[in-house]
């Protein structure tokens, strides 16, 4: 689920008499389709670079693949990916994928975790 908090300012307050913030939460359902890159920037708070990239490793793209593609070093779109799991709260590219797609795959902590 992704969860949004909204301030309630001005005129909204007086719709929602007491409120002051109004809480938006989207339930994720499993799917083969991938969010669009203007949508996963609205709503991780990517840049549109690290969209652009989320959206071609959850289309099935590998790193390599997906740096080649956006015409950028791996090393960038490595850091990128740091960047993108920071975001998004996952730590492994499968828990990122199964979140853009909307499912949550577990994956074991690796040893140091």
């Amino acid at each position: 689920m992704i969860v949004h908090l909204i301030p309630l300012r001005r005129l909204a307050h007086e719709l929602l008499s007491g409120a002051d913030i109004l809480i938006a939460a989207t339930a994720l359902n499993p799917t083969n389709l991938v969010p669009s890159p203007t949508i996963l920037t609205r709503l991780f708070d990517l840049s549109p670079a690290e969209a652009r990239l989320a959206a071609a490793l959850a289309s099935g793209d590998s790193l390599g693949v997906a740096a080649t593609n956006a015409n950028i070093t791996y090393r960038t779109a490595s850091t990128y990916l740091g960047r993108i799991f920071d975001k998004t709260g996952t730590h492994h590219q499968a828990q990122l994928v199964a979140l853009l797609k909307g499912a949550y795959v577990p994956v074991a902590p690796s040893k140091g975790e």
